[in-house]
């Protein structure tokens, strides 16, 4: 088929040969047949403001479309992201219940900030974030079955829409003037019966724009999963790994749920299990992972997965609708609301019950009433809690209001749109510090055992542990789009268009949480705060001639707090040959400052620090503040200036003959002036500079004047002159680590047509990642491997290579897919410390986690009236997702599958 006539890519579709070497084995992204010139219809594409005919742009697009979805067997939106090439990865999905995100998910091109667009518009922030205060568009807001298409644009894009797109852009597309009734029902569950997912969804329209001039297309839908738990699964239920390659044995002795009882030592190295301890878990004290067993020391132990879930339970059921209404030739009204509720439930082992000093493990003193040892006990458990882990609850709410107008040769486009997600994340299983102390020394409270303490008493100590988070995004934006002039290849597009926008965030902690009153838990102080944020832009498509395109972009951003950034874009297409096509690309991009990372009142913990201005080694007094406790908060800042990036794009496709093409592109980012923390030592060492303000003491006591008093002048000198205890040290954030990253992207497609056995599609697709380093100040060397730079580069975190592999057929009523995806090996990073390295002199050059390839199927059949059936199983060979050695549960949660075989069926319903 020729470039011209291409209406846009349609799937995925990359060589996997290429990785092999062997000749290209590839399914065709099914492209649309090209209207006649006198019938087309120009329309705009992502990543681009112009209207054009040819959706063949400067920039790669690929283009999901719904059949693709529903051949892929995916159940949520991170489903169809895992599965891309140029993204995979879990989103997030598997994080423990300690991540700040709370169960947020979102998507990464090439690893880095991504754009995530509803209908082209941008959709609320989550305000679920991660500590260092980066945050994302959470994908759980947004429900699979609204979705029509996905188009994910692999270019810089900032040039066009402002901030976040260094990675790329991903655009959900809602489905339009569409006419009937449809009704969805699907149901899956795991080869184990766990995991289940029940969907239901009813999709239709009403209204005839051709000869009623409006259209009103809608859809509502719901679903629920069940949760997987990790003793259901062999692999990862005893945490012993010690037959694995560098594998060993992890787990912990203070309980998995909080009626476990834990382990008690009786003073020096002697530990033991707590009476009450199950036969079967008794077993001899680690003193490191590689299991040191000495006679004297035994524990209760428990694996790591005997108090969490795989796969968190999740509900989630929403509504959608567009309406169009043409009220003249010349002029549109265009409308769209969007909401989705989303909860769901991790779960982990409640909190373990800290001393009253914060550093170390519960101490029973031997006059307390529950001690029957008659000396001091230290007791390792967890807070006698039904369960732990967080649940969150999560609407987002979305509308846009857009004017069309044609103007003589003007499209005037005013749309305004508001944007809202509110969510609720409650901490279960933790406990309020001082009032444990105060209950345990009256007598009130029992921490021995595995629970003697009254509902009553429990429900007393535990904590009001709980954030309300609200993000709004309100904005209006002018477009206007024309042809003027024209050159050798035709009329120049022209857009220019302006946009105001306004973010809030409020992120409002309970009151303990705020106060850092709750057991083992850091503080977090709330956050609220706004910006404005204004801009104008430009972009110019020039067909110079026939052969030879260009497009021109340039975007300028005046943030209220982050300042002012202009990003430029540029690219080339030239068409040799109806069958050949070279392009490429070089732009700047921006990520500005979050709201959380400028007006954060600071979150963390008590941790040890080292003080310079009191620290003495072996000093009686002065010796604590070498390894001394101290509140450290990460607090945002309003000096931040937006990330940049600078990247390019070159590439080729090529259609050597009728049905099959070829498509290679190379991508170079270069990623800087990165949002970081600071570190407790840097900003104790710039106390007297540019840390003074972040840096609190105690005022100066009596004992320690006279400490003081009695050092010698040399050791004065060391310390200087006499100050406070440390009180609390504000770790703010600057900019200044960087990243560079580079690699291919390869697809293929081949179109097979038979007359007697249907129609076969090979497709395949890999990205080949040759660098991802890493820098933490500017002048610093680029490393790939923190801690462990025996690491090639490209290998650490990140697999190198992500590919996929499929065939598809169809025949009459009958179709079927088939697809390989591939995960490959790459490092995990292991610091060669003694705890770890005792005996695996591997971890000094990184253990590999292995490369996985799982297949996937589907079938559907249509020879019904209305009725479409389709069945399918994900993971068809159960395999098990590859072994990672520095993980508790066995797998890398960010990029292993530990749902194992999951069978699934679904019927569609027409009513036309």
């Amino acid at each position: 088929m020729l470039f011209q006539e291409k209406m846009g890519v349609r799937a995925v579709r990359v060589a996997l040969t290429v990785l092999a070497g062997a000749s290209l084995l590839a399914a065709s992204a099914q492209a649309q047949d090209a209207q006649q010139t006198d019938q087309a219809q120009r329309v705009v594409v992502t990543g681009s403001n112009i209207k054009r005919i040819n959706l063949e742009g400067v920039s790669p697009v690929t283009t999901l479309t719904k059949e693709e979805i529903l051949r892929s067997g995916a159940t949520s939106v991170l489903d169809v992201m895992r599965n891309l090439t140029s993204a995979g990865g879990n989103g997030g999905e598997y994080a423990g219940s300690g991540s700040f995100r709370n169960g947020a998910t979102e998507v990464k091109l090439r690893g880095l900030p991504t754009l995530v667009l509803l209908n082209g518009h941008r959709l609320p922030m989550s305000g679920s974030d991660e500590y260092s205060g980066s945050t994302s568009v959470d994908l759980n807001s947004i429900p699979l079955s609204a979705i029509e298409r996905i188009d994910i644009l692999k270019d810089g894009a900032s040039a066009i829409y402002g901030t976040d797109a260094i990675g790329g852009v991903v655009n959900f597309i809602l489905k339009k003037d569409y006419k009937g009734l449809n009704l969805d029902a699907s149901y899956g569950q795991t080869a184990k019966g766990d995991g289940e997912t029940s969907r239901v969804a009813v999709s239709g329209g009403f209204g005839d724009r051709a000869t009623q001039n409006f259209n009103v297309t809608y859809s509502a839908s719901a679903e629920k999963r069940t949760a997987i738990r990790a003793v259901d699964r062999a692999w990862t239920q005893n945490g012993d790994f010690t037959n694995k390659n560098g594998g060993l044995i992890f787990g912990g002795v203070y309980g998995a749920n909080g009626t476990d009882p834990g382990t008690l030592s009786l003073g020096g190295s002697q530990r033991m299990p707590d009476p009450e301890c199950a036969k079967d878990h008794i077993k001899p004290y680690p003193d490191a992972p590689e299991w040191f067993a000495a006679p004297n020391r035994n524990a209760c132990f428990y694996a790591p997965g005997e108090g969490i879930n795989l796969v968190a339970p999740i509900t989630r059921y929403g509504a959608v609708v567009n309406a169009n209404w043409d009220i003249s030739p010349t002029m549109t009204l265009a409308g769209n609301v969007f909401y989705n509720h989303f909860e769901t439930r991790k779960l982990s082992s409640p909190a373990w019950i800290q001393d009253a000093n914060r550093l170390g493990v519960l101490l029973v003193p031997a006059n307390n009433k529950f001690n029957t040892y008659g000396v001091p006990v230290r007791v390792r458990r967890n807070f006698q809690a039904a369960e732990g882990g967080t649940g969150t609850d999560v609407n987002t709410l979305s509308a846009t209001l857009s004017l069309i107008a044609q103007v003589n040769d003007w499209e005037l486009t005013t749309t305004v749109g508001h944007g809202q997600e509110k969510g609720n994340t409650r901490i279960y299983g933790s406990f309020m510090h001082d009032k444990l102390q105060q209950y345990l020394a009256e007598g009130k409270y029992n921490p021995f055992g595995g629970n003697h303490n009254s509902a009553q008493v429990i429900s007393e100590l535990s904590a009001d542990h709980h954030t309300n988070t609200s993000t709004a995004t309100d904005f209006a934006k002018f477009n206007a789009t024309t042809e003027i002039g024209k050159l050798p290849g035709g009329p120049i597009g022209v857009a220019v268009g302006a946009e105001y926008k306004r973010e809030k965030l409020e992120y409002d902690p309970s009151q303990a949480w705020r106060d850092g009153a709750i057991g083992i838990y850091s503080v977090l102080r709330g956050i609220n705060g706004s910006e404005s944020l204004s801009a104008v832009y430009a972009e110019a498509n020039l067909p110079v001639l026939k052969t030879l395109e260009a497009n021109i972009a340039v975007r300028h951003d005046r943030y209220e707090s982050a300042g002012n950034t202009t990003n430029p874009k540029v690219g080339i297409i030239y068409r040799p040959l109806d069958t050949f096509m070279l392009r490429g690309t070089y732009s700047t991009a921006f990520r500005a400052p979050t709201l959380s990372q400028q007006f954060n009142d600071g979150r963390g913990g008590f941790g040890s620090s080292r003080d310079p201005k009191r620290c003495l080694p072996g000093n009686v007094h002065f010796g604590q503040s070498c390894d001394g406790s101290v509140l450290s908060l990460l607090s945002g800042s309003k000096d931040l200036k937006p990330e940049n990036a600078k990247m390019f794009n070159l590439g080729f496709v090529i259609e050597p003959i009728k049905n099959t093409s070829f498509g290679l592109t190379y991508w170079n980012i270069k990623w800087n002036d990165r949002v970081e923390s600071l570190d407790n030592d840097t900003v104790l060492a710039g106390e007297d500079g540019p840390y003074k303000g972040n840096v609190t003491r105690y005022d100066i006591s009596d004992d320690d004047r006279t400490f003081y008093a009695a050092l010698s002048a040399a050791d004065k000198a060391k310390i200087g002159p006499l100050v406070g205890k440390l009180k609390e040290v504000r770790a703010g954030l600057i900019n200044r680590s960087k990243v560079k990253t580079d690699g291919f992207d390869v697809d293929g497609s081949v179109l097979l047509k038979t007359d007697t056995n249907g129609k076969f599609k090979f497709f395949s697709e890999a990205t080949f990642t040759r660098h991802y380093d890493f820098s933490l100040l500017p002048d610093d060397p680029y490393i790939n491997c923190p801690n462990n730079t025996a690491c090639e580069a490209g290998e650490y975190g990140t697999p190198r290579v992500l590919a996929k592999l499929g065939v598809s057929w169809d025949k009459a009523d009958w179709s079927m897919t088939t697809v390989a995806n591939y995960t490959g090996a790459f490092k995990v990073d292991r610091s060669p410390t003694l705890t770890n390295n005792s005996y695996y002199d591997q971890y000094a050059e990184g253990l590999k986690i292995n490369s996985s390839t799982l297949i996937d199927v589907s079938g559907s059949y249509s020879g019904f009236k209305d009725l479409t059936l389709r069945a399918g199983i994900n993971n068809l060979f159960n395999k098990d997702p590859a072994f990672d050695p520095a993980s508790s549960l066995g797998y890398n949660s960010s990029w292993g599958n530990p749902r194992g075989r999951y069978l699934y069926v679904s019927a569609t319903y027409r009513l036309k």
